[in-house]
């Protein structure tokens, strides 16, 4: 069966569009950037119809560049950056305000009152009151947050999509009338480029919804309970499809066919499938904009007690199977259907998200001008062998998991008059690895899985002086595929399998490592760099 599946990939710092063969190969790729705007502290916003018009452009621009036609394309696969939202008008398509971006903190103090609350009355039909989900680490057991964690999986958080919609509706009166009357929709990235793409479906998938806020993880569905929590109109959410569902097809003109959608996947969740982590105790982190890990843990979703999050990794149908695994005469003289029926199988993922990763080498690049580009980030950092007593603490945005503190800001220490810029970029490098071997330690404590690899992705995983140091830190390999761009061909393999382009060979062939990084690193250097790093953070704490 020959055909392409085009993977519009749509990301924080730019959009981009993937054409992969019948093999899963990518073939061609387009990318534009897309503008960051910070009009007030804590603010980070993005013009929805710049995310839009880049990445339809980005889409017209591969077919031609590739030498094919829009009706070569067989299908059409979504990646998008999470809990990012856009508020447009049901009836032009117009957005009502700019798209406020997952890194956005502005409603950092609203979230702390609300954890505050007791949610005794609020949350008695959340059906979660006396679960064995309760998180017994905590003391106050009806806290808001904690009720937000059992339906939900997620901690009560501005990151998160669900207080950015408040936000909206609350600083905008005249909003927050027509949102009652259902005249405005609002959704996440994939949910506003879908509607743009068919022209009025007004959809999202499942992993997307799970980062809201407001979607129940144990129900599928949105949860009364929280979007009345948060004075959000059910009528102006979208409807929720599996990851593998049918979204649409694109209106006519807007390609010389009407293509259909039929994968969606947030980034790290797609990065997850990209890497093949299709078994409980598989993990993988992709290294962007800011860091994240993922281990799949299975199809029972288990609430973290570490500060970590539970999310849906995806939802997607099944092969049809014989019952019981009968042979064919034994189906038969049981009088048994031949095919059972696919199911819509939900798998769940652990996640520690890390706020700062790359931005960290954007920040010495465009604020600090150390470097000219971003790749020479790694020849800087050699120019040393150690950044001595220097660490820079990255929490330009508070740091994520697993301590979830708002209130911490960025800081570099340790440094002296031999101090150069080739240790502060040292430091940088050794920050992400330093925030992803937390996010570890507690995912190990979470989950029955022991780690014994590490599968990487983005763009800092070219950077082998950071996985090296990686790979020290967490005492286990650290693997590195020929294509550290995932995220889209995860999205693009769930797509294939859809349409029957792929099937399961086609998932393994595709994952191909290109390096493997093995610890080197003696334990008492290692217990020293991990020393060096805790003090650091406990020196931000004690300043609180």
């Amino acid at each position: 069966m020959a055909g392409y599946i085009l993977a519009l990939d749509q990301g924080t710092t730019s959009s981009r569009a993937i054409l992969y063969d019948d093999h899963a190969r990518p073939i061609k790729m387009v990318q534009q950037p897309t503008t960051l705007q910070t009009p007030s502290a804590g603010f980070v916003e993005q013009d929805a119809q710049q995310i839009w018009q880049t990445q339809i452009s980005c889409a017209h621009d591969v077919i031609n560049r590739a030498g094919l036609l829009a009706t070569d394309v067989t299908s059409i696969a979504i990646t998008n950056q999470r809990e990012s939202i856009v508020m447009w008008d049901k009836q032009t398509g117009k957005p009502l305000a700019p798209a406020i971006i997952w890194q956005d903190r502005r409603t950092a103090n609203y979230c702390k009152t609300l954890a505050a609350e007791s949610a005794t009355n609020s949350m008695d039909d959340s059906g979660y009151k006396n679960s064995s989900h309760t998180n017994t680490s905590e003391n106050n057991q009806n806290n808001m947050a904690h009720e937000v964690q059992r339906i939900t999986g997620l901690r009560l958080d501005p990151y998160f999509s669900a207080s950015k919609i408040a936000w909206l509706l609350e600083s905008n009166p005249k909003l927050s009338v027509r949102a009652s009357k259902g005249e405005i929709a609002v959704g996440t990235i994939d949910s506003w480029l879908i509607y743009k793409l068919t022209g009025g479906e007004h959809v999202i998938d499942v992993t997307n919804a799970s980062r809201t806020l407001l979607f129940d993880i144990h129900k599928l569905a949105w949860s009364e309970t929280l979007c009345d929590r948060f004075a959000i109109p059910m009528n102006i959410l979208p409807k929720v499809l599996p990851s593998d569902g049918d979204f649409g097809k694109t209106k006519k003109g807007l390609f010389a066919k009407q293509i259909p959608i039929q994968a969606v996947l947030g980034d790290q969740q797609a990065a997850l499938f990209g890497q093949g982590c299709l078994d409980a105790g598989m993990a993988k982190n992709t290294y962007g904009t800011g860091c994240f890990m993922l281990m799949n843990i299975g199809q029972q979703p288990k609430l973290s007690e570490h500060k970590l999050l539970t999310t849906i990794a995806w939802q997607r149908k099944t092969s049809p199977t014989r019952p019981d695994n009968l042979s064919f005469d034994q189906i038969v003289q049981s009088g048994k259907r031949m095919l059972q029926p696919p199911k819509k199988e939900v798998t769940y993922a652990l996640e520690g998200s890390v706020f700062m990763a790359g931005a960290i080498v954007q920040w010495l690049r465009d604020n600090l001008g150390m470097i000219q580009q971003s790749s020479d980030v790694e020849d800087l950092a050699r120019q040393v062998d150690s950044s001595e007593d220097v660490v820079l603490l990255p929490a330009f945005t508070g740091l994520g998991a697993p301590y979830w503190r708002s209130d911490i800001s960025a800081s570099i220490t340790g440094m002296s008059r031999g101090t150069t810029k080739a240790h502060i970029a040292r430091a940088a490098l050794e920050a992400v690895a330093y925030q992803t071997y937390d996010v570890l330690i507690a995912m190990q404590k979470d989950s029955p899985h022991p780690l014994t690899e590490l599968r990487v992705d983005g763009g800092a995983a070219n950077n082998d002086l950071l996985m090296q140091f990686q790979a020290d830190l967490l005492d286990v390999p650290v693997l590195r595929p020929r294509d550290t761009e995932i995220t889209a061909k995860g999205a693009a393999l769930l797509a294939g399998l859809k349409t029957g382009l792929y099937d399961e060979s086609t998932m393994k062939a595709s994952w191909q490592v290109d390096r493997i990084f093995e610890p080197s690193m003696s334990t008492d250097a290692r217990e020293q760099h991990l020393d060096k790093w805790q003090r650091a953070i406990e020196r931000s704490l004690r300043q609180l």
